[in-house]
């Protein structure tokens, strides 16, 4: 006695120990975590529900169940089993070879030599097994449940039911899964006193035995509440016909409504009456009704719940579809418009007049100066080459975002130069390195989106170590320590100075001044994380002091996903520079349900709403934190708001420098654009017949085919007197290359989020994006010149077309690059200009501007800025005017070349080289 007394004290303590070792790695360490963001009482709260969820479901099954099973005993041991032979009258004569079996069995010795107390102890085992199982469902349900009791109304009710959209939302969900335990606890309570009165060969006695018994009760009991389950799922079932996908649409067609929901409601109806007719059958011999109506009900269910409504679909909708789903149709486009934002759409008729003037031109210069002739691969490669400097830097993105230089405002695009440790020589690869030296990013490049160098390289505002800015930005805290790049934990603040950025033969080092991280002022946390990591030379390393940091899991969009898991992330993104020099990112986010009413699930998902609900704002340095609501007007982050107290902040307590900075995000402008190609039609009989469908058009990138992607811009809209940054995409018709219409989005802060639709005139062709790419190709002077450059071992690399709308017309501009094939260095040499029927292709914006509007004079201080050492001799009229004579002469060499002049031809030839011996003459005295 006194043995085994230890051996479970041991077993006891063991067990403990365990469990105390599995809290300390997994548990702790999550809470010092959040408590660096200043957001444990995010983690404690969610820790709270998902235990009272798990322990309230676990307590309520296991309850339920052991009641069953302490019933089925107690009825069990009150009635004698029968040791003869029972015999079964029909419809249960066929039990009566497995009653003579079972008794035998009985009979056996050996079978019941088995201990009743084991048998006990297992079968409770099992028990604590099934209430474990709905305890952890409960446990992964949570949030529903939460937002069950936390709902906000959305203000619109659904057209069939006519209850309010939160109802779908919040409420429907959470039944569906109140429902699913039910039903699996009456179940799984059957299952095992059935088992238990199976064991006992009680249950045959039931059937065989006309007196009325306590296991014929509690079984009967146990089949009434599993009817009454059913007819819950099947009430459910009639609310989830508004998503229906029977129709020619997403939702409750005529069938739907006329057939189904019928059915399910007698169904629903009939499960109930049956539950009733086994609670009487429970009490009364002789009577079988329940067994005959159950089998109405299957008879029913194929007849009125499979035959009719597949009848009715096929022989009274099919033929008449557009009448009969004729208020169904404009059910699924008024709700799917709702759900997606497309009801706020701002429809404007643009007539596309070729009348621009050179005066147009030049009224609209800020959005010449604007348009972005630097696309993201190719700058992002031309970044690695010049601002990388050490093979351990990287540039993860390029962020377009707009600031205002020179009082105006520019378009620009920038990168973070993040740390990327495997990147460091495998001598250098040494602990200390990784994880106590290189511990940060530094600084940042920033590049107008339309200045290039004499070269054709980017004109840089912020480059260099340490940053230097030509346009005045000033940079007080360049150390990246939250990024995209940001993976390996690192410790700050050891007796190690962290490298900083490298200076001439030499590198700088620094010291972390932030307050980011986990401080490890203790042995036992220098023990945590000794085990958190498997590494021991946290436990043990000398370098290590009570003021040392740890900072790990410091990639800015997963900070983000384990604060908030319950929002969907951007892809994008996007670094900001504060007024006080900082670097913080920009982080967008939505909210989204699939369980919005009649609306159309966006292609490859099952969301079907979606806001822009959150903008997410992360200090690159520290790595503090701040959730703002974008949308206060989205009711399901404003649940989400009541329950996660103090996480959200509103938009109006954002720093107004960063509010400048906000833009509409791609994603959700992609998904809105990809909707409303079909869902700007409103009329039925136009939607049904698919008479006006729209699509993405594709475009011509580096030689292959691909869907254009929404890209931003400065510019002025229609019937606008000041620029705005908008975010915009042009579409086609369906299988068309012409260009039907285009959308945007306006991104600042006044006017954030107005969409804007522009319809074209349906009486003529508008070039669309391929049509253009097309033309560029025919053009012999361009593609003659691309062609013979791809020849001499570079690769021309054709950038992204942009359509950019201006005095209700259209020009079209689209950049090319050159690239050596022995290095990756990108140069922007030419860009094609295209406006009605002119295509042209110069050496840069302003002369490929001039050759279609002649008079144009750039209001730019160049349109290639001049590169890092150029002199006064770039603008030498002497030199200027050789040049001019050089230009002419390729001309009319070219020109002889087409007409087969060999003798103009040769003089061409002879004059070119006597200007450039004047142009060799002209370098060596300069």
């Amino acid at each position: 006695m006194i043995r085994s007394f230890k051996l479970s004290f041991i077993a006891l303590i063991t067990v403990f120990f365990v469990f105390l070792v599995y809290f300390l790695l997994k548990f702790y360490p999550q809470l010092l975590w959040y408590s660096s963001f200043n957001y444990q009482h995010i983690w404690l709260f969610v820790f709270k529900a998902k235990f009272i969820a798990f322990f309230t479901v676990f307590i309520a099954s296991f309850i339920f169940l052991y009641a069953n099973y302490k019933i089925a005993k107690s009825v069990s041991r009150k009635i004698k089993a029968q040791a003869e032979l029972v015999y079964f009258k029909p419809p249960f004569q066929f039990l009566n070879q497995w009653a003579q079996k079972i008794t035998a069995i009985r009979e056996d010795s050996t079978a019941l030599a088995v201990s009743s107390r084991a048998f006990d102890i297992l079968f409770k085992l099992g028990l604590v097994f099934i209430a474990l199982i709905f305890g952890l469902l409960a446990k992964s349900w949570w949030e529903q449940i939460y937002l069950y009791f936390n709902q906000v109304g959305f203000q619109i009710t659904d057209p069939v039911f006519f209850r309010d959209i939160s109802f779908y939302v919040f409420s429907l969900p959470f039944f569906q899964k109140i429902q699913f335990i039910l039903s699996g606890l009456a179940f799984m309570s059957l299952l095992i006193v059935c088992w238990i009165y199976f064991l006992q060969n009680i249950l045959l006695f039931v059937f065989a035995n006309s007196k009325n018994t306590g296991i014929k009760k509690h079984v009967f009991i146990l089949l009434s509440l599993l009817c009454l389950s059913n007819a819950f799922k099947i009430w459910l079932s009639i609310q989830n016909l508004l998503y229906s996908k029977r129709g020619i649409i997403f939702g409750a067609g005529y069938t739907d409504i006329n057939a189904q929901k019928f059915a399910l409601s007698v169904l629903c109806i009939l499960f109930i009456v049956e539950a009733v007719l086994l609670l009487i059958w429970a009490f009364r011999t002789k009577f079988l009704t329940p067994i005959y109506f159950l089998g109405f009900i299957m008879l029913f269910w194929l007849l009125g719940g499979k035959f009719y409504p597949s009848f009715m679909q096929n022989y009274i909708v099919t033929p008449n579809e557009l009448g009969k789903e004729k208020p169904y149709i404009e059910h699924n486009i008024s709700y799917t418009r709702q759900a997606f934002g497309l009801d706020k759409i701002a429809v404007q008729e643009y007539p596309v007049k070729y009348n621009l003037t050179t005066k147009d031109i030049e009224a609209n210069a800020n959005t010449i100066n604007n348009v972005r002739l630097w696309n993201q691969e190719p700058l992002k490669q031309t970044f690695i080459q010049l601002q990388e400097i050490r093979p351990y830097y990287e540039f993860v993105n390029i962020d377009v975002d707009r600031y205002m230089i020179n009082n105006h405002m520019q378009q620009v695009m920038l990168s973070a130069r993040e740390l990327e440790t495997a990147a460091l020589p495998a001598r250098a690869q040494s602990w200390v390195n990784k994880h106590l030296v290189y511990t940060h990013g530094y600084g940042a490049v920033m590049s107008p989106v339309n200045e290039v160098t004499t070269e054709g390289l980017p004109y840089f505002y912020l480059k260099d170590f340490p940053p230097k800015s030509s346009v005045g930005l000033n940079i007080t805290r360049p150390e990246i320590y939250f990024g995209e790049k940001t993976i390996d934990y690192i410790l700050v603040n050891t007796k190690q100075d962290e490298f900083n950025y490298p200076k001439g033969e030499t590198n700088e080092y620094t010291q972390y001044q932030g307050q980011g991280g986990i401080a490890l002022n203790s042995i036992w946390k220098r023990l945590i994380y000794a085990l958190k990591f498997s590494d021991m030379k946290i436990l043990i390393s000398s370098l290590i002091t009570p003021q040392t940091r740890v900072l790990y899991d410091r990639d800015i969009r997963y900070i983000a996903q384990q604060i908030a898991p319950f929002l969907i992330y951007d892809r994008d993104p996007y670094l900001v520079i504060t007024e006080k020099g900082r670097f913080v990112w920009m982080l967008d986010a939505y909210t989204s349900s699939s369980m919005y009413p009649y609306s159309e699930p966006y292609k490859g998902t099952h969301i079907n709403y979606i806001r822009n609900s959150v903008k997410i704002v992360i200090d690159a340095y520290n790595g503090s934190t701040n959730f703002y609501i974008a949308d206060e007007q989205d009711p399901i982050i404003a649940a989400y708001a009541k329950i996660y107290q103090n996480l959200f902040k509103p938009l109006s307590a954002m720093p107004q420098d960063i509010k400048q900075h906000i833009r509409y995000p791609k994603d959700l402008f992609s998904v809105q654009v990809a909707m409303y190609s079909t869902y700007h039609m409103t009329d039925p009989q136009v939607f049904y017949n698919k008479e006006d469908l729209w699509e993405i058009p594709y475009e011509t990138y580096d030689e292959k085919e691909k869907l254009m992607e929404p890209y931003y811009m400065v510019t002025r809209l229609p019937q606008t007197k000041q620029e705005s940054f908008i975010l915009m995409l042009p579409l086609t018709p369906t299988k068309k290359s012409n260009m039907i219409a285009w959308m945007s989005a306006k991104c600042d802060p006044d006017e954030y989020g107005r969409l804007l639709a522009y319809r074209f005139p349906k009486d003529r062709t508008i070039y669309g994006p391929m049509q253009i790419e097309s033309r560029i190709d025919q053009n012999t002077d361009i593609s003659q010149k691309l062609t013979l450059w791809g020849q001499v071992g570079s690769r021309v690399i054709r950038g992204n077309l942009m359509v950019i709308p201006i005095e209700e017309s259209l020009i079209y501009i689209e950049p090319v690059y050159l690239q050596a094939t022995v290095s990756k260095l990108p140069e922007l040499k030419r860009v094609i200009f295209a406006y009605n029927d002119d295509i042209v292709m110069r050496e840069n914006l302003s002369q490929s501007i001039q050759s279609v509007f002649s008079n144009y004079q750039s209001d730019q201080k160049q349109s290639y800025s001049p590169s890092p050492g150029s002199t006064a001799k770039d603008t030498n009229p002497a030199l200027k005017k050789i040049l001019h004579k050089l230009i002419n002469e390729y001309q009319q060499l070219k020109g002889a070349a087409k007409k087969s002049n060999w003798l103009d031809l040769g003089q061409s030839w002879k004059n070119i080289d006597q200007l450039i011996g004047k142009l060799g003459k002209f370098t060596n005295t300069n």
